[in-house]
């Protein structure tokens, strides 16, 4: 029980000297109370952004904890940003171990862990401009891919 301690409060301790844990009210952030932040952003998107922001100030009853982080994995679900998608996996695989650790001696240690998720969505979502360009849209010319008519042989792009 004791290493368990001694890791989570290293693990909190390297979250506030390397920034990650600091809240920052003027950090860009898509947030509801944002507008313009999360226009452009699905609604899973800008759920699981706005969730992440509030647990990291401890908003709307919202903390870094495991009823928060399963919340903020069933909206990143519904995602359409690679980006949010990829952060909320990350979040959903610490929350499952975290579960399944509940009562044992690493039990802190991985909530902890969830915790640090949820951070790191919290900061996949202040980079709008990127989640912007993540979001994946289902292509309207089903069967392109991009070759031309103009070929003239079958092969054409075969190496020898």
């Amino acid at each position: 029980m004791r290493g368990s301690t001694i890791a989570a409060v290293a693990t909190c301790t390297l979250l506030a000297i390397t920034g990650c844990a600091k809240t920052d009210d003027n950090a860009p952030v898509a947030t509801a109370g944002g507008a313009a932040n999360v226009a452009g952003l699905d609604k899973g998107t800008a759920a699981a952004c706005t969730l992440a922001e509030q647990a990291t100030k401890g908003e709307d009853g919202r903390d870094l904890d495991l009823a928060t982080a399963k919340d903020i994995v069933a909206v990143g679900s519904t995602s359409k940003s690679t980006i949010i998608t990829a952060a909320t996996d990350v979040l959903a695989a610490s929350l499952a171990k975290a579960q399944a650790a509940a009562g044992n001696p690493d039990e802190a240690v991985l909530v902890a862990e969830v915790s640090s998720s949820i951070l790191k969505v919290r900061t996949a979502c202040q980079d709008t401009d990127a989640v912007k360009a993540s979001i994946t849209k289902a292509s309207k010319d089903t069967g392109e891919t991009g070759a031309t008519s103009d070929s003239t042989s079958a092969t054409d792009g075969k190496v020898n």
